[in-house]
């Protein structure tokens, strides 16, 4: 038999096998992740909720907002500043 042949063979059965084994891990796997999956709601999870009690509008958040934008310089810009002193 030849070296290519042989390898041909090789990797077909190597393939037959490796094929078989994911497919068998993919349907565990499957029932697996689905089981976890169904039994995980919302009120179990354990995320913590951050509660904030504002009193500023979102006008005056968007207006403080602009207001940084506006006068905000480039990193650059102040580096230039404090190094010409």
């Amino acid at each position: 038999m030849k070296s290519s042949s042989f390898i041909a063979a090789v990797a077909v059965v190597v393939a037959a096998f490796a094929g078989s084994a994911v497919a068998a891990d993919t349907t565990v796997a499957h029932a697996g992740v689905s089981a976890a999956a169904s039994s995980i709601t919302a009120t179990r999870l354990n995320v913590p909720e951050l509660a904030v009690a504002s009193s500023r509008t979102r006008a005056e958040v968007r207006a403080e907002a602009l207001a940084a934008a506006r006068n905000a310089r480039p990193t650059l810009s102040t580096q230039l500043d404090l190094t010409a002193n």
